[in-house]
């Protein structure tokens, strides 16, 4: 049997999910749509049941894709259950996606969650009456405390049915049933068993309503010509009620919520300190009018997720508080953090096992590619892993914000700037992260509402410089700039041509795609301390995901890469290198003339740089390794950096190098999440396209610069 659970967003429906499942879950797209549906199957006694999440909505009558999934897989796949939730925290407006599902299909289950917390605030709900009125079950849940769990499964292996009640929509309608019995008889007609008297009126109250999905659906199910007539019916019974002044998809909402409120009043009890508290709820708090002020929004907003950056980055990879306390003169203290950094903990482990496996294995050739290719961190399965911490702090970073309720007053608070480049406010979370690492920003992109925003984001994240890119510009500047002011105004060129190469990609995607910023009407959940369980969930399905999706790009496009290096036309290149001689520099002397054009070097110089942008693929900060193991002359300058010293370089063609390192296509990593969070070889390998043509447009503009002035 299959059961499918329905809920608004922050009503607990995940947590739901996952305390019915465990972690078994398969993640599959609807077909046509990218939004995602969580299917896993449990045993209980002699019977599977296969449990659906379906995605977070208000409303089945909406046309986002959230809506079209849920309502669609209800309406065609006819689940034996629906679960429905209730957001406890919030109830009187929780119950208007029952009740809208309770219009059309009997087979319901209200869940009403967060069953502690109604506790906590001295609320009582009247489980008995609100079974009575509503004729289904009805169970408090809370996940969380493992809380009605049990009942829940029972209730639902009994497979309910609404029963001793009229219609719920009938009463709804009151004066308003014999128009929608006139539409609904038409839709019907004589043929019967194509559509229930119920499922009829519901289909001709949301066609009254004005949804455009319904005449599609009543084509596909009556046949063009009849369903051109029930719609032609529909705009006559719409200008008759519209003569008596009646708006009908504005009177049902009201009736809807009307009747919701009057549930509240009727089955809802409160201590009078709680309801106090839940009216004070219902308000703006002071900490919604700091994340609300038109000024002071965006820049608590902007620096909460700045110290969130900090944090998130200092605990996974050391940077940028290493560098903070070198500079204050804490070398020993900085040594520190970047050596117990967890990032660079696993790339030891994962180094050293590399080593033991290069020991063990007596064929050389196989020793060194399943070592150094596949478990080193530089490389395949090494390289993944080395991501695990990163991802997985921002994950529970993120799982934390969203728990507590700060996620969405994060959002507000700078959806104003964020909109003028075609996505709400949410993409600020994204970007910030993109600045440590563009993995976890690609795949924190899938908290924008709609799938052009999410595609646009992770399109345009790779323009955002991350840490790598900043060691491999930090070296350059270094190396070829004397004085620290210009060091500082070269590396600050090149972030800020990206950042706005970055917003500017933002807005020509969405106005590609005829998509626009979704509006930022989302609820503000009170705010908590989060739940680590909750934490635990959302992080460990984010890194998992990542892992699946992303990883086994990862992993061959590396492998490849690794061959590259260490094979020429006479063979395998040995431990010794030689670089220069293998495919990867083969490659690099076909990029000689691109390069030339860029830069303007010779050819000597071209084809080196190319070989590093190759390495620059792999992981940004190989960029300099590459670069230092076909430097032109080994040794020819003395001192720090030698290697990256003998490439001569003047101070515009650094620049311009600068500048196409860090826009060129995305790293191995970034470009397999790109392909691992939107299942689109086609926008993986565009935006692979778009960011090699943003760099050579910028590198060669410095060069036509250069030669002006």
């Amino acid at each position: 049997m299959v059961a499918a659970l329905v809920g608004a967003p922050n009503s607990g429906k995940t947590t739901l999910f996952n305390r019915l499942t465990g972690s078994s879950e398969l993640v599959a797209n609807w077909p046509g749509a990218t939004v995602e549906m969580k299917v896993a199957h449990i045993r209980l006694g002699d019977r599977v049941v296969c449990v659906v999440d379906l995605p977070g909505v208000y409303s089945t009558s909406g046309t986002g894709a959230e809506e079209e999934v849920t309502r669609n897989f209800l309406l065609e796949n006819r689940p034996d259950v629906i679960i429905t939730l209730a957001d406890g925290a919030a109830l009187e407006r929780g119950l208007a996606l029952p009740l809208e599902l309770l219009e059309a299909f009997d087979n319901v289950v209200v869940v009403i969650t967060k069953a502690d917390m109604l506790g906590e605030r001295g609320i009582e709900v009247d489980v008995e009456g609100l079974e009575r009125e509503l004729g289904v079950p009805v169970v408090l849940v809370s996940a969380l405390k493992d809380l009605g769990i049990d009942k829940l499964l029972e209730v639902v292996i009994r497979k309910p049915v609404r029963r001793g009640k009229g219609p719920l929509l009938d009463m709804l309608l009151g004066d308003l049933k014999p128009y929608v019995e006139r539409l609904a008889g038409l839709i019907t007609g004589s043929d019967e068993g194509v559509l229930e008297p119920a499922r009829a009126r519901w289909l001709a109250v949301k066609l009254l309503e004005g949804h455009d999905w319904v005449p599609r659906y009543l084509e596909k199910l009556l046949g063009p010509e009849r369903a051109r007539r029930v719609a032609e019916e529909a705009e006559r019974i719409r200008e008759e009620l519209r003569g008596r002044g009646i708006d009908l998809a504005i009177e049902l909402v009201k009736r809807r919520y009307d009747y919701a409120s009057r549930l509240y009043e009727r089955y809802v009890a409160h201590r009078p300190r709680a309801r106090e508290e839940g009216q004070a709820a219902l308000g703006l708090s002071r900490l919604d009018l700091v994340f609300l002020h038109p000024v002071l929004g965006p820049l608590v907003s902007l620096g909460t997720l700045f110290l969130i950056f900090l944090a998130t980055f200092s605990v996974a990879s050391g940077w940028p508080l290493d560098d903070i306390l070198r500079h204050l003169g804490y070398t020993g203290a900085a040594d520190l953090v970047d050596e117990y950094s967890l990032q660079n903990l696993v790339a030891v482990v994962m180094d050293w096992l590399a080593e033991q496996v290069e020991g063990a294995i007596p064929n050389p050739v196989l020793a060194r590619m399943l070592g150094e290719g596949l478990l080193s961190s530089g490389y395949g399965l090494g390289l993944v892993l080395t991501f695990i911490p990163l991802v997985a702090v921002i994950m529970a970073f993120i799982g934390a914000l969203e728990d507590s309720g700060l996620l969405p007053r994060l959002a507000v608070g700078v959806d104003r700037l964020f909109r003028l480049f075609g996505v709400s406010g949410k993409a600020v979370f994204p970007a910030m992260l993109s600045l440590g690492c563009n993995v976890p920003g690609v795949i924190s992109a899938r908290i924008m509402d709609s799938p052009t925003e999410r595609r646009a984001v992770a399109f345009a994240l790779p323009l955002v410089p991350c840490s790598a890119r900043l060691t491999v510009l930090l070296a350059l500047a270094t190396v070829y700039f004397h004085s620290a002011v210009e060091r500082a105004l070269a590396v600050f060129t090149v972030y800020l041509i990206s950042i706005i190469l970055f917003l500017v990609t933002l807005k020509l995607f969405t106005r590609l795609k005829g998509g626009k910023a979704s509006e930022i009407a989302i609820e503000l959940p009170p705010t908590k301390r989060p739940s680590g369980r909750v934490v635990w969930w959302f992080t460990w399905d984010k890194l998992r995901h990542f892992l699946v999706r992303a990883g086994t790009v990862i992993v061959a496009v590396s492998i490849v890469l690794w061959l590259l290096a260490n094979y020429g036309p006479q063979g395998y290149l040995g431990e010794a290198g030689g670089a220069a001689e293998s495919y990867g520099a083969s490659i690099g002397r076909a990029m000689a003339p691109y390069v030339q054009l860029m830069l303007g070097v010779d050819y000597e110089r071209a084809w080196r740089i190319g070989f590093g942008l190759l390495g620059g693929f792999i992981a940004k900060e190989v960029f300099l390794d590459s670069l230092a193991a076909v430097a032109p002359v080994q040794g020819q300058a003395a001192g720090e950096y030698a290697t990256l010293k003998a490439y001569a370089l003047q101070p515009w063609q650094v620049l311009a190098l600068m500048l196409a390192t860090t826009l060129y296509i995305p790293c191995v990593a970034t470009l397999g999440t790109i392909y691992g969070e939107t299942r689109s070889w086609r926008l993986t390998l565009a935006a692979l396209g778009y960011d090699l043509a943003l760099a050579t447009a910028a590198a060669f503009a410095v060069r036509a610069l250069a030669t002006i002035l």
